[in-house]
């Protein structure tokens, strides 16, 4: 399987268990979220990441955890990043 690393740039919802302060503007803005993981999927309404890919102690593949859906109507920008090789 061939590792892609991405970083998602997205608006994500924010929540405020405080009073209402319409003087407070960031508080009611969407908060822009940066998801670095390795590429599931990518299609038209998607992307899926994972934060950890393991493999087992015997070198078995393993699987991946931590996992990530973005709506694509909420993503403003994908940049694919040069995965680092262990030697």
């Amino acid at each position: 399987m061939k590792d892609r690393i991405v970083c998602i740039e997205w608006d994500d919802a924010s929540f405020s268990s405080g009073y209402y302060d319409k003087n407070d503007r960031n508080i009611h803005e969407p908060l822009v979220v940066k998801t670095v993981g390795h590429l599931i999927k990518r299609n038209k309404t998607v992307v899926i990441v994972a934060t950890d890919r393991y493999k087992y102690a015997g070198g078995q593949e393993g699987d991946e955890r931590h996992i990530s859906t973005i709506p694509k109507k909420m993503i403003k920008k994908v940049t694919y990043l040069e995965a680092i090789k262990q030697g």
